[in-house]
């Protein structure tokens, strides 16, 4: 997705309280997470962190993680 792609998509995209992205990872406060990661994009267009993040949050908003969690010793 392009930076603009991930601008009109959160712009307009429902976010969860929390969110979990995979089996090891759960994002609280996606959208204070949302503003900070498209803020720090916009910011300096190298960092391709914030577009990653973005993009792992597009893909569990749009197919939730349902599996197990990591077990707790």
């Amino acid at each position: 997705m392009t930076d603009e792609e991930l601008e009109a998509y959160f712009e307009h995209a429902l976010l969860p309280k929390t969110l979990r992205l995979d089996r090891a990872s759960t994002q609280h406060n996606v959208q204070q997470a949302v503003k900070n990661n498209l803020d720090a994009m916009m910011a300096d267009p190298k960092d391709h962190r914030c577009r990653h993040r973005l993009i792992m949050i597009a893909a569990a908003i749009e197919q939730p993680y349902d599996g197990p969690e990591i077990p707790r010793f």
